[in-house]
This record gives structure tokens, C-alpha cells and sequence, in this order.
């Protein structure tokens, strides 16, 4: 098993030529809870925007995504049907920088931008793709695409829509949560517990057990059986087994635990 920290660290120089201001280093020095939003029925997959305090919380199998702030319901999105607002096969949903709420509906073989109060932004059409099951926003406006059918993640130009390249074939075979930065994407089989790592640009860097996760420092965070680890400082919040799985926005995790949502802030400290 290859050692995921020093390759992150070793792809970090390389890429600090790239024309993204470089950032200052920083260590995660602490995991801490700052809320829990409870639902009625299991939820599937969780973020929150740390820009306008919402939670999003997707319900696959109602084709739903509840919205929250401040703990109370904002708004719902989604139900079956053909309108702009509903979903045929809500596979997958994420959250951008500027805090932009996008889901992917595999059927429609599209994926569409909100705003929290549920209108409609944008619409990209994943014409290219055969079976869309999930996906992730990177840096530099790029959607990556886990394209079940072909075994593929697939990168896309989320200003004009266009693929770009494609990448993981023969190396990924199941993808329960795909996630990204500038600089990594991360493939995570729930079912193996395995998370595959590769470059922005689709080079293989290595694979882990646990699921593995990046914030924008670079930082690798590993969810295990133990709990939330930092795998580039001593970071370490012990947890207890049941947990699906975890997404990042900025500095904040969601974990999903049945019909609760657990929110964390990672807590930083400059890189002496």
C-alpha cells in the first residue's frame, strides 16, 4: 500500500508552479462539532455550506434534497416528475465553492445548478456519458462524472460543457462518493472501504483503505473504523462505527449516521 501522505506532499511542490495563488500551508489541528441536524427518514448523502449556513441533504429514493438553516426545514427540491425541479434518478448531489447547489440526475443524463431557495440556475447535458452515477466539483470550474457504464470518470467543463478527458478504466470498478479539489480526485467503494486517489489530470497516485478525503490545503483526512484521522498532523477524533459517508466543503465535514447529519469544522494552525 503505497504512502498517500508523501505523495501528497510531493505532488503539492509540483503543483505549486501551477498559475492558482499559492496558499500559506496549514495543519488540521482539531476536529470539532458544531451541530447536528435530525430527519425523518435515513439519509443518503449530506453537505453544508459553511458560506450561508444551509444544509443539503439528499434523499435518493424520494428523488428529494432537503435544504435547511438554522436547523429548520428551508426548503425542498426535487420529487419524481419531468419538471426543471424534479429528478427521474437522483444519483448524486455536491456543493461548489461559491456554495451553488448541483445535482445529477442519471435518467436525464444531466446535471443541474439550484439556488437554496430550490430556482433553477443551469442545466449541463451529459450527452457523452451512458450511465452517470456520481460526481464531484473540482477546482478551475471541472465536473468529474463516474460513468458506471463504462467504468470511467469522465472530466467536464462546467462553463461550457464540454468532456475534456477521461480517466480510472480498469483501475475503479464501484464509486459510492467521488470528491475533488484543485489537485486531487478521490473515488471511494463503500463497499471495499477502498479509496482510490489520482491527480486532478487522471494519474493514478495510489490507494487507501478507509475513505479518503482533501481540503483545499492539501490536507489528506482518512474516515476508518477508528475514526476521523488527519493523515498530515495528529488530528484525530475517535468515532463510533456506523457512519456512511462523509463529504467536505471548505473547512466543514458532514457525516451521515442514518437519519442525523453530523457537522464538523476542521480547525487549522499555521505550518510553523
Amino acid at each position: 500500500m503505497k504512502n498517500i501522505a508523501l505523495i501528497v506532499i510531493t505532488m503539492f511542490v509540483l503543483l505549486g508552479c501551477a498559475s492558482t495563488p499559492k496558499r500559506p500551508p496549514m495543519n488540521i489541528s482539531s476536529f470539532s462539532l458544531f451541530s447536528t441536524f435530525s430527519f425523518g427518514e435515513n439519509i443518503n448523502k449530506a453537505y453544508y455550506d459553511p458560506l450561508n449556513e444551509i444544509a443539503y441533504a439528499m434523499v435518493s429514493g424520494k428523488q428529494e434534497i432537503y435544504v435547511l438553516k438554522n436547523g429548520k426545514n428551508l426548503n425542498v427540491i426535487g420529487g419524481m416528475g419531468m419538471a426543471a425541479n424534479n429528478f427521474q434518478t437522483l444519483a448524486d448531489i455536491s456543493i461548489a465553492s461559491d456554495g451553488g447547489l448541483y445535482a445529477l440526475d442519471s435518467s436525464q443524463k444531466n446535471l443541474r445548478k439550484f439556488s437554496a431557495d430550490g430556482k433553477l440556475l443551469s442545466t449541463m447535458d451529459l450527452k457523452s456519458t451512458s450511465q452517470a452515477a456520481a460526481f464531484a466539483i473540482g477546482g478551475e470550474q471541472i465536473a468529474y462524472i463516474w460513468d458506471s457504464a463504462a467504468s470511467e470518470i469522465i472530466s467536464f467543463n462546467l462553463l461550457d460543457g464540454t468532456e475534456q478527458f477521461r480517466f480510472g478504466r480498469f483501475q475503479v470498478q464501484r464509486i459510492s462518493h467521488l470528491s475533488a479539489n484543485r489537485d486531487f480526485v478521490v473515488a471511494y467503494d463503500q463497499a471495499t472501504n477502498i479509496s482510490t486517489v489520482f491527480s486532478s489530470m487522471g494519474q493514478l497516485i495510489g490507494i487507501e483503505e478507509g475513505q479518503i478525503l482533501y481540503d483545499g490545503y492539501n490536507n489528506a483526512i482518512s474516515m476508518t473504523s477508528n475514526g476521523l484521522i488527519s493523515k498530515m498532523s495528529p488530528a484525530f477524533l475517535p468515532l463510533s462505527e456506523g457512519y456512511g459517508i462523509v463529504t467536505i466543503s471548505r473547512n466543514v465535514l458532514s457525516l451521515v449516521m442514518g437519519t442525523e447529519v453530523r457537522v464538523l469544522r476542521l480547525d487549522y494552525e499555521q505550518v510553523p
